[in-house]
């Protein structure tokens, strides 16, 4: 039936911008030839309710709706799916009858289909931003010596451009030797700030700085930040390795940042970093220093190379080169992913800088602490002696809330015992605070609480913890553990001594019993066993569930702590003559198992 001017009363007019009843009537011919789902505007009264169709304004509405949920998300309401009411889109419904239902349902669920990712990614980085916490960034700078590590933590920390000559990296090292030599040798935290819109903020320090105003530049990028960014400076030397395992075991790095240099490719000890920090599950990026010096063919080959290690069996790593911003936006929405961003730039000429700058800072922290714990418990990793406050422990609480003028227990100590101390005051970058929170690094000044002792910093040792008394701590010298040989060039029998890193714990360990269901009790690369292990030197505290690394010369392992079991060390004095006996017969079965070589093989 066709469409007249003359209808009844309860028809609703058609907007301004649809074709009126009182077109020509070629206009009304051919509405009626598409028909009255394909007519845009058209008015059907033929069962006496009105319907307005509203396809054509599809687009144009969709439009209109993103720009309203950028507006609300802007002023930080919630986004407008959250906000959609059944009851308006049920009588809007009803209002425009059954077509009209048909397309508000299609249009708000393809609406919502189209806008959820993008909304949810925005919505779940405005949360980040705006949760009111100080967050504490901690990443990782690993890779071989001489491949710019120092100097690029110089250049963040700084704002200021490299002059080729040594002149950012001056700025960083802690020791005389490291500026004479170029190289680094122990482990050093950097801070640089991040404001409100993304933009760093710098301490432009200058190299010979004294303690005090070391203290007021830090000072001044807490006070400017929203967040800080802190830049854990590694060793890269051989030399060194047993330094930078255990500053990626014990300072708990968020992400860890391997630097290559472009002219140098990848070398033996860029791939060993690469597997320490594969093997902590540790979220990494790779840079590559130095492309203002190194030729094209060199550059290509480096790229080539790395790509093809990441790609690899063992890292399974999908390399992302970095080029602009859009390619950082999209690293950092896909951070869970196997996706390694790789960026090329120069600390002489700047190039690419920006984008690694634009990166660190829309990181936010990966692992998640327990502030609301009931025990404390805070590892000490350095110890200090300043004059006028006297021995001072720095470290991280991972557990509960530290809170100054607290007594605390500090061990353990060569016998398994722990002592009570008093935690005077707390310093967090530089700046005096009142509590520190899980997750966070600080510098405690701690004195005796039995004022006939006194504390000496030599009695402290990197791996001792302060927990709260409540707790009742237990050290330990035998755990089991879980294991993985990763690389060993012949076999692993019981009674085989390495270096364990466990969290801040370095300690060599026997292993006592070696279960396998393999090649009986033998370990070759790439068996999995249960491992019973015996630290030689100290008691230690060790939790379950704690990853460990071991290492012997070209030997290296990874696990996980799978029972602590409490036992501690009996001097001689102390056994009975079954134990003497038995601890005789020990010796002699480890001297039994040393292979003599004969003098004329020799």
């Amino acid at each position: 039936m066709p469409v007249t001017a003359s209808a009844p009363t309860a028809v609703v007019s058609p907007p301004a911008s649809l074709p009126s009843a009182s077109k020509p009537a070629r206009k009304k011919k051919e509405k009626k030839e598409r028909g009255p789902l394909q007519s845009a505007g058209n008015v059907n009264v033929s069962a006496g309710k009105p319907n307005v169709l509203k396809t054509d304004d599809a687009s144009i509405a969709k439009k209109k709706a993103k720009k309203k949920r950028t507006k609300k998300r802007l002023k930080g309401k919630k986004p407008l799916d959250d906000n959609v009411n059944p009851e308006s889109v049920e009588k809007r419904a009803n209002e425009e009858g059954k077509h009209g239902q048909a397309t508000a349902i299609e249009e708000t669920t393809k609406g919502k289909s189209e806008a959820a990712p993008a909304e949810r990614t925005a919505v779940a980085a405005d949360e980040q931003q705006d949760d009111g916490k100080f967050h504490d960034l901690r990443v990782a700078m690993v890779g071989n010596v001489d491949s710019g590590k120092s100097t690029l933590i110089g250049v963040l920390t700084g704002g200021e451009l490299d002059d080729g000559r040594g002149k950012a990296r001056s700025k960083i090292f802690a020791h005389r030797h490291e500026a004479a030599t170029g190289r680094t040798s122990c482990i050093s935290q950097h801070i640089v700030g991040v404001r409100d819109d993304g933009k760093l903020v710098h301490s432009n320090k200058s190299a010979n700085l004294t303690a005090a105003a070391k203290n007021k530049a830090w000072r001044d990028v807490v006070e400017r930040s929203r967040n800080v960014i802190t830049l854990v400076d590694l060793a890269g030397h051989e030399r060194y390795l047993k330094t930078t395992i255990g500053g990626l075991t014990g300072c708990f790095p968020d992400y860890a940042c391997l630097i290559i240099g472009a002219n140098m490719g990848i070398t033996k000890m860029t791939k060993e970093h690469l597997g320490v920090v594969l093997a902590l599950n540790i979220p990494v990026c790779c840079v590559v220093t130095k492309i203002d010096i190194c030729p094209p063919n060199v550059l290509q080959r480096t790229k080539r190379h790395l790509f093809r290690i990441l790609k690899s069996r063992g890292a399974k790593k999908q390399p992302f080169l970095v080029k602009d911003d859009k390619d950082v936006k999209t690293c950092l929405k896909n951070q869970s992913t196997r996706i390694t961003p790789v960026f090329l730039l120069s600390a002489v000429t700047g190039k690419g800088m920006g984008n690694l700058e634009a990166y660190l800072s829309g990181l936010r922290p990966r692992q998640t602490w327990d502030d609301e714990a009931k025990t404390v418990e805070f590892n000490i990793e350095e110890t200090f002696n300043v004059t006028g406050v006297g021995v001072v422990v720095s470290g991280t609480a991972t557990h509960g809330r530290l809170v100054a003028n607290s007594t605390m227990l500090l061990g353990p100590f060569g016998n398994g015992n722990f002592k009570p101390v008093l935690a005077k005051t707390i310093q967090r970058k530089r700046v005096p605070v009142p509590v520190c929170n899980a997750g966070e690094s600080c510098a405690v000044a701690i004195r005796s609480a039995t004022r006939k002792e006194t504390l000496r910093r030599s009695q402290i040792r990197r791996g001792m913890i302060l927990v709260d008394p409540t707790s009742e701590p237990r050290a330990t010298i035998s755990f089991e553990a879980d294991i993985l040989v990763l690389h060993h060039p012949t076999t692993i029998k019981e009674n085989y001594q390495a270096v364990v890193h466990c969290g801040i714990i370095r300690q060599t360990a026997r292993m006592v019993r070696i279960q396998h269901k393999g090649n009986g009790e033998c370990l070759r690369t790439g068996d999995k066993a249960s491992v019973l292990f015996r630290f030689l030197v100290r008691p230690e505290f060790v939790h379950e569930g704690t990853t460990i690394i071991f290492r012997e010369g070209t030997t290296k392992g990874v696990g996980k702590v799978t029972r602590v079991l409490h036992d501690s060390f009996k001097s001689i004095g102390e056994m009975t003559e079954e134990e003497r006996k038995q601890n005789k017969e020990n010796v002699k079965k480890q001297e039994e198992r040393r292979i003599r070589v004969p003098k004329s093989d020799r």
